[in-house]
């Protein structure tokens, strides 16, 4: 294996964390029949009697779930019943398969299969969203462009750009639709309330303050989705996780520095692994885990600034976590300032990086070089 690819996989074991058993590269672990798990693909190989919590490159749910699923991915996949409430988020999210309470799901692209049935209610968000299953009792839907195609046992509510109503479409509630133009109704679909379409210029300022809830919205999902990933590193690998918080804190210079190598060399080694036929698919397997390393490298980031402010006391895993919380907190507000927000948040990812490679070179060296 080239040793960049190498680098990648150790640059990214660190931050995912060790847990009670680990196979094909994912950290997997049940306390009280709820499921944790993390890794590059993640599958509970058995049915799941609580609460699952999965985060990932790609999550597959092919196994029932008693309790509610709350699932983030790059891709998320979920194939078999979730016997609680689904919370999803992806670049790329399909369900096909039943769901017992509500489905929030939020995506770049999000797709509700026909083998899709949710019992409560439905709320979408996305660039493009498709319904062709049973939506529920209700559904809400914020997208660029919509398509409805199945099911929906109440009230539909729309805004988007564009909405195709296709041919087996039941709603037995009314459609309001606010969009840029009046919405693409098949003949034969069935809307039992009527259709009440609201005229929406999406380049207005009514579209940027709605924009503006979207992308709060994005963000604290995705800061609630690091801390529930970072509280499970910790919980799971307090030596591990502290350790490497030990390492930014000092050597904090060293750690931006290689951190930064970090960064400007990986594109350069995927370029050059695609000149060669033998290096292809590792220059593939780069590109697939270099978001989750950025990913990873802000939370470590985050994660050694407050170990730092913990003090002595790091190894109460209670206290880490609640710092680590009001830590993202703060970053999700002060990411918000111009520039300055930009700023920081980039130092904290370069150090949090070059932590991870430093971590892994450690691991790697011979133990009287690591002890040195």
């Amino acid at each position: 294996m080239p040793r960049a690819a190498l680098l990648a996989m150790l640059l990214l074991s660190p931050a995912i964390g060790a847990s009670a058993e680990v196979s094909r590269g994912v950290r997997e672990t049940v306390i009280a029949d709820d499921y944790f798990g993390a890794g590059s693909n993640v599958s509970p190989g058995n049915t799941v009697n609580g609460d699952a919590f999965i985060a990932g490159a790609q999550v597959v749910l092919n196994k029932p779930v008693t309790g509610d699923a709350v699932l983030a991915a790059g891709n998320v996949f979920v194939t078999d019943r979730v016997g609680g409430n689904l919370y999803a988020t992806g670049a790329s999210v399909m369900i096909d398969a039943p769901v017992a309470g509500n489905a929030r799901v939020l995506g770049g692209h999000v797709e509700f299969m026909k083998r899709c049935q949710v019992s409560g209610k439905t709320t979408l968000v996305g660039g493009r969203v498709m319904v062709l299953g049973n939506a529920g009792r209700q559904l809400s839907v914020f997208g660029e462009h919509v398509t409805l195609d199945g099911a929906v046992a109440g009230n539909v509510t729309i805004a988007s750009r564009t909405l195709s109503v296709g041919p087996n479409t039941r709603v037995s509630g009314r459609l309001t639709y606010r969009g840029s133009a009046p919405a693409h109704i098949d003949p034969a679909a069935v809307i039992t309330g009527g259709i009440n379409y609201l005229s929406f210029d999406f380049e207005d300022e009514t579209y940027q303050s709605v924009a503006r809830v979207v992308t709060w919205v994005g963000a604290i999902a995705f800061t609630v989705g690091l801390f529930l990933f970072g509280m499970l590193a910790i919980t799971l690998a307090p030596e591990l996780t502290a350790r490497m918080s030990r390492l930014g804190s000092q050597r904090p210079i060293f750690s931006f520095a290689l951190g930064l190598v970090t960064i400007v060399c990986m594109p350069i080694a995927v370029v050059l692994l695609m000149l060669t036929i033998v290096g292809i698919p590792f220059a593939f397997m780069l590109l697939l885990v270099w978001p989750m390393i950025l990913i990873f490298g802000y939370l470590a980031g985050v994660m050694a600034v407050t170990d730092a402010i913990s003090g002595p006391t790091a190894d109460a895993n209670g206290r880490r976590i609640f710092l680590l919380a009001l830590g993202l907190g703060a970053m999700l507000l002060i990411s918000r300032v111009p520039f300055a927000g930009w700023f920081i948040g980039m130092l904290l990812l370069v150090m949090g990086v070059g932590v991870m490679a430093l971590n892994a070179m450690g691991a790697a060296m011979p133990d009287s070089i690591r002890k040195e």
